[in-house]
């Protein structure tokens, strides 16, 4: 099948026994059929490896499957890179438990890749799902789904570095890249944001214009503890991943994309009151040239230590 080439689908869960099983129909359900499946129960406590058994159990051969079943619990990246040891595909998609892929997701995203073999990843629209709120995509679209704005393709190292400027669950990623490049990092908390930075330092992204992933926004999950207040892991991965940035940098564009980055993070880091990250933040905008005002009234909060999570977590709970 070598106009179809073999795309290998990671799906990992946890604790996510209320989304696992559409998240697993929605691999079945694409219109693109060489697809294999390495499903992850990464020790979950809920009933989620019951139902992703369940599952299994019905599908009896009709696809092919590969399922992990962990009784403790791994750190996300390194589970992944264990994982992806016994993929066999072309391209490659890292599936959460509680996502769901539309069915022209793989097709399109596939389609577009081979007119461009020298791509890192393609990325695409994603339908954001959260509980009280209207449902809407991460792009600008009328309500026939014309897309609204421009999205950039080919070289966009800077503007992943300065800002969220795509979603990364929509990432469909040359396997072969992602090998090269060694996995996840295993030191970090989460992944995408070092993944993509690499990869777009090395090679262009392209970008296919549909729909891909449904991402339901959820209270509890991984992303959403990012600024958790005066506790958070991911907070020192971002910090880790920016040093990373500084060292591939090399124009003073780039050093300015990493320093929109650096004052953002430090903002929220402040905000939250993690206070320790927060001037490991201003330490590194202070090595990229950063001197005004505002930088020094950051200095001033970190070094007093203010504490205004109690706010900030009011402002940012919906």
């Amino acid at each position: 099948m070598q106009d179809f080439p073999l795309v290998s689908v990671i799906c990992t869960a946890y604790n996510h026994e209320e989304y696992i099983e559409e998240a697993l129909e929605s691999v079945l359900l694409q219109s693109y059929l060489n697809i294999e499946l390495i499903v992850i129960d990464n020790g979950s406590d809920d009933e989620t490896a019951h139902k992703i058994h369940n599952w299994l159990h019905r599908q009896k051969g009709s696809a092919t499957i590969i399922s992990i079943f962990r009784k403790q619990s791994l750190p996300y990246c390194t589970s992944f890179n264990v994982a992806f040891l016994q993929s066999q595909g072309k391209y490659l998609i890292d599936l959460s438990g509680d996502d769901a892929l539309l069915p022209e997701h793989v097709s399109q995203s596939v389609q577009r890749l081979s007119h461009s073999e020298n791509a890192g990843f393609c990325f695409s629209d994603v339908w954001l799902e959260k509980e009280g709120s209207p449902s809407k995509t991460f792009f600008k679209r009328d309500d026939t789904g014309r897309l609204l704005e421009s999205v950039r393709e080919g070289d966009r190292y800077c503007d992943l570095v300065s800002r969220h400027c795509l979603m990364s669950v929509s990432l469909v990623i040359d396997a072969q890249k992602f090998r090269d490049e060694g996995g996840y990092d295993e030191s970090l908390s989460y992944e995408d944001f070092d993944i993509m930075v690499r990869l777009s330092r090395k090679f262009p992204v392209v970008f296919s214009n549909h729909i891909g992933v449904k991402k339901k926004i959820l209270p509890d999950s991984f992303s959403a503890k990012q600024y958790f207040p005066k506790s958070t892991s991911m907070l020192n991965s971002t910090l880790i991943v920016c040093r990373k940035i500084q060292a591939m940098n090399q124009t003073k564009a780039e050093n300015q994309a990493l320093l929109n980055r650096v004052n953002f993070e430090s903002k929220h880091a402040l905000a939250s009151s993690n206070f320790e990250v927060a001037k490991g933040f201003l330490n590194l905008a202070r090595e990229l040239g950063e001197k005004g005002p505002l930088h020094q009234i950051f200095r001033l909060w970190a070094k007093w230590r203010l504490d205004l999570s109690w706010f900030y977590l009011r402002m940012t709970k919906d």
